[in-house]
């Protein structure tokens, strides 16, 4: 099959266009031809060398992506609910687990969901890991309900532009921070605020908020504590050592004496959750919003797009018409 892939670490230079075996499915699995895959910064991670996951993903060559939408081709032993020639979408089911950017991948079928008719490929395929970073953190991690009061940083981003809509539908009041030129096309996901971080910064005035969402990594509970409601709480999709102490500290204190806390999201795959997204798309609640388009020969293109962290929602990669 066609794939890209990577014999070594490095920038977009040693993504390599070419031949790879064709996986085959495991007992419990589906294996996907490939229309479209979505591309995420833990692809451009992975490829640098930097990503979380790396120790579990094992040694080049090394296929990168989570994101696909497709047709079952095949499956494996004990899987139900799935048959060849039907329309899914999946994000891999393990940390350590990609090979989204081929012609074919095999993927566990509890990570499977039904594609809707109405819903293309390239909009399936962008909305697995941002559009499940996104509920996870709102409805698992916090409780977003009617009446919350959620702040979104970088969102008109991947993950962020699903949490305005989730959040818009929930019935919060949403505020986004986002740059100059994205101010109206957050407005139009269901923003009730938006920030625009070039002009003002949202820390020195904006109080109250039961959820900061920091979708970039580039704030921190103590940056947020003004922000956030007493017994508020900060989540980021970008782990870095000083969230991580104050996830530890701060989730220990609130369980014994309630208050502020910190949280890192660290998605999960599951079918069913996919298929409540792929619900509310259908009924018109959320979209995904595509960028930008590539031949899956052009990875490299969009990972260099994508690395920019100035994204408006999705980047893609188109694998068959």
């Amino acid at each position: 099959m066609k794939a890209i892939y990577l014999e070594s670490f490095g920038g977009p230079e040693v993504l390599r266009y070419g031949e790879r075996p064709t996986p085959r499915p495991r007992s419990g699995q589906v294996l996907i031809e490939v229309y479209a895959a979505g591309v995420n910064p833990r692809d451009w991670m992975l490829r640098q060398g930097t990503y979380v996951g790396r120790p579990l993903v094992g040694r080049p060559p090394i296929i990168p992506g989570s994101d696909v939408s497709g047709v079952v081709v095949d499956v494996g032993a004990q899987v139900t609910g799935f048959s060849v020639g039907q329309e899914v979408f999946a994000m891999q089911s393990q940390l350590g687990r990609m090979g989204g950017y081929a012609e074919y991948m095999a993927v566990d079928a509890a990570c499977v969901a039904p594609k809707p008719k109405e819903i293309s490929h390239v909009d399936a395929a962008a909305l697995p890991v941002a559009g499940l970073t996104a509920w996870q953190s709102l409805f698992e991690l916090s409780t977003v309900a009617t009446g919350s009061r959620v702040l979104v940083v970088g969102g008109s981003g991947g993950v962020g532009h699903y949490a305005v809509q989730l959040a818009h539908h929930a019935g919060a009041h949403v505020t986004a921070v986002c740059s100059t030129g994205n101010v109206e096309f957050v407005r139009e996901l269901g923003a009730n605020e938006v920030i625009d971080y070039t002009k003002e910064r949202f820390n020195d005035f904006v109080r109250g908020q039961d959820l900061v969402f920091d979708t970039l990594g580039r704030e921190s509970l103590s940056s947020c504590g003004a922000v956030l409601d007493p017994d508020g709480c900060y989540i980021t999709t970008v782990p870095n050592a000083k969230t991580l102490l104050s996830w530890a500290l701060t989730s220990l204190r609130a369980k014994v004496l309630g208050g502020q806390r910190a949280s890192v999201i660290t998605v999960r795959s599951r079918g069913q959750e996919l298929s409540s997204l792929a619900e509310l798309m259908t009924q018109g609640h959320i979209r995904s919003v595509v960028e930008n388009v590539y031949p899956l020969a052009e990875a490299a293109e969009a990972h260099r797009a994508s690395r920019t962290f100035h994204t408006r929602g999705k980047l893609v990669l188109r694998v068959r018409d």
